[in-house]
């Protein structure tokens, strides 16, 4: 219910965890009607001058609920800052209880006028079964306006009282979130993202929750929590799913103490989750059919000599006999006989599969359950079974292991999908006790471009060009070459540059998945308009075009997900009737300890031939904030390289 209720809050175009510092304080000042652009961040459309809310919990009807006020009020800058006056409100119910809300209030100031919100203007829509969204938009937008927006909802639901979101797609100047909690109901707290609370504050209250029916009183726990001059979250190239870094504080229901001395206990320890996930009818009960498979798998495979063989055999054969369904599906819908009787599952059917036959073959296999990269991290600080939401299988050969997933048909044996390469995930042995473990990615992913070439007297350039892809990058254009036909790869090469023609064209190694993908290129660029000058980039295709690294500052980690190098090695004779006017300049920048680098040596042998060597590396897989600003100079300095062209004259 709480990822679905995130999904929702997410699409709202206010974050509706904004919450009320008083809904009967509505107003607003000259100096904040009459702002015209925010300093600290010019480029905003909107920003949020107050936010606030409070929750606390209350009897209704023999019932205990959460009440929370929600107070907003954002000054809209221009046109396309309007979007930021539309609410989508989510609301959950299932059979037995439902949320409701209620004094919905909100006014639009301009210099003229304010405009309230008429209850004709605010709808409903049913979303499904569980869930509906209460939607309006504010009335008479103006550049320059001002809107104002407060409402309750009281939800029976205790998981509902999830935590605070402060930062968003525009900045705030003030964020506040209050709670008044009974010492009845404890909650598992965690800040998250990168932002530092202003104010972040505790105090008890004696007395200050019962319950009718139930002698004695509760304390409660009144905690203020606080963020000031909030920037705007702007998302950009190479991150993981925006709630790892949003500042946020995230609560999660533990347990209640009831006056009659019950205890419900909500959050576990590993060894309880352990338990059971061995008794789990979709994990537990299915990881133990490895005897099914002792027709299926071949006996060519079980009878292999070594075990990394009938590792890998097995392997395959899973990812050949299976087609994934797209979806993940691990706490639920798993039955491993009836998809490998289908041959189509999910990933929890696959990978299972996988564990199964391995552990048939008599080989150490275990399942890893750990959470995909748009999803967020899982939090090691107790266990949160709902983190996680995928599954992939570890075998544990001579001293070493393996980590595998057989849900994509091009991947080699080792290598997990991009998806799946977000930190760590927790290995449940389920004869001992479960542990976490890295996720570490492949080493080498390279992709290098050599170029043979000559330039004829009439001005055409005929010669042959070799890429070699190996890991990543091998499987990135194997899937591509599955996806287009073989004339769609030549015209996608030819069109990356003018007057270039593909005369043959060679792909070695497409259905070898261990072996790095090669293509050939026999190449002829003609000198069609005549032209005295020729300007050639020696790159090719194999360039980066913009820098992906747009913002002064970033708080949170650039993560590549792998390490990456691209390599050009080019060679161009040229005859007697031409002279090499210009050519990018040596180069040579490298980042602190090692951790990638930039080198173009290019040479000009008298005038008759130019080389070039070039390569680019890329070696961590993650970034952190303090190293943004070298590796987007690091960027800066492989683009101005690469769209320097090598100048050639005719004499």
């Amino acid at each position: 219910m709480k990822k679905i209720a995130s999904l929702f809050i997410l699409i709202t175009t206010i974050i509706t965890s904004a919450q009320n510092k008083s809904t009967n304080n509505f107003g607003i000042t000259s100096k904040e009607l009459n702002l015209k652009i925010y300093e600290k961040d010019s480029t905003a459309n909107a920003l949020v001058l107050f936010e606030s809310g409070n929750s606390e919990f209350k009897e209704d009807r023999y019932n205990i609920i959460i009440r929370t006020k929600y107070y907003y009020k954002i000054k809209i800058f221009n046109r396309d800052g309007y979007k930021n006056a539309s609410f989508s409100i989510p609301l959950y119910n299932n059979k037995n209880n439902f949320d409701k809300i209620k004094d919905i209030k909100a006014v639009t100031h301009n210099l003229k006028e304010n405009t309230p919100l008429e209850k004709d203007q605010i709808f409903e829509e049913k979303v499904n079964e569980n869930w509906k969204l209460v939607k309006f938009t504010m009335p008479n937008l103006t550049e320059g306006c001002i809107i104002e927006v407060s409402y309750t909802i009281e939800t029976p639901f205790k998981f509902n009282l999830t935590g605070w979101e402060f930062q968003s797609d525009i900045p705030k100047l003030f964020s506040q979130f209050k709670a008044s909690i009974p010492g009845n109901y404890v909650y598992n707290r965690q800040l998250k993202g990168y932002l530092k609370l202003k104010t972040n504050s505790s105090t008890i209250k004696k007395n200050c929750f019962r319950v009718t029916g139930f002698s004695g009183h509760s304390d409660c726990e009144e905690v203020v929590y606080e963020m000031e001059n909030i920037p705007a979250f702007e998302e950009e190239d190479y991150m993981t799913d925006t709630d790892n870094f949003l500042a946020k504080i995230k609560f999660e229901l533990s347990e209640t103490k009831w006056f009659d001395g019950k205890v419900y206990k909500y959050t576990k320890t590993w060894g309880d989750v352990d338990k059971e996930f061995k008794k789990d009818k979709n994990i537990g009960t299915q990881i133990k059919k490895a005897n099914y498979f002792k027709d299926k798998l071949p006996i060519e495979i079980t009878s292999l000599p070594s075990e990394i063989e009938k590792a890998k055999s097995i392997y395959y054969f899973i990812q050949n006999h299976f087609k994934w369904n797209e979806k993940y599906s691990i706490f639920k819908n798993v039955n491993v006989k009836n998809a490998f009787e289908k041959k189509t599952g999910n990933v929890g059917e696959i990978n299972i599969s996988l564990i199964n036959a391995l552990k048939l073959a008599n080989l150490n296999a275990e399942l890893v359950v750990l959470s995909v990269r748009n999803n967020g991290f899982a939090t090691k600080l107790y266990p949160v079974i709902s983190d996680f939401n995928y599954l992939i299988a570890k075998v544990n050969i001579d001293g070493t292991y393996f980590l595998l997933d057989a849900t994509e048909k091009l991947l080699p044996f080792g290598l997990l999908p991009f998806r799946c390469l977000n930190g760590y995930g927790r290995v449940m042995d389920f004869e001992k006790d479960s542990y976490w473990i890295d996720i570490k990615p492949n080493e080498k992913n390279i992709t290098n471009l050599t170029a043979l070439l000559e330039l004829k007297e009439d001005g055409t350039i005929i010669g042959k060009i070799r890429k070699y892809y190996s890991g990543y990058n091998a499987f990135l254009r194997r899937e591509k070459s599955f996806s287009l036909q073989e004339d769609d790869l030549i015209s996608e090469f030819e069109s990356s540059f003018t007057d270039l023609e593909v005369i043959n064209y060679e792909i070695i190694n497409k259905d070898e998945k261990e072996k790095p993908l090669i293509e050939n290129f026999e190449v002829k660029i003609e000198n069609l308009d005549n032209v005295n000058t020729i300007y050639f980039n020696p790159f090719f295709d194999e360039k980066f075009s913009k820098n992906p690294f747009k913002q002064k500052n970033r708080l949170y980690p650039v993560d590549f997900g792998y390490p990456r190098q691209f390599s050009t090695n080019f060679s161009l004779e040229v005859p007697d009737n031409f002279n090499i006017e210009s050519f990018p300049k040596n180069k040579s920048i490298a980042l602190n300890d090692n951790g990638g680098n930039f080198s173009l040596l290019i040479r000009k042998n008298q005038n008759f031939k130019i080389t070039m060597k070039s390569d680019f590396k890329i070696k961590k897989p993650i970034y952190f904030n303090v190293e943004y600003y070298l590796l987007k100079e690091l960027f800066n300095q492989v683009i101005n390289s690469q769209k320097t062209p090598i100048i050639l004259k005719k004499i």
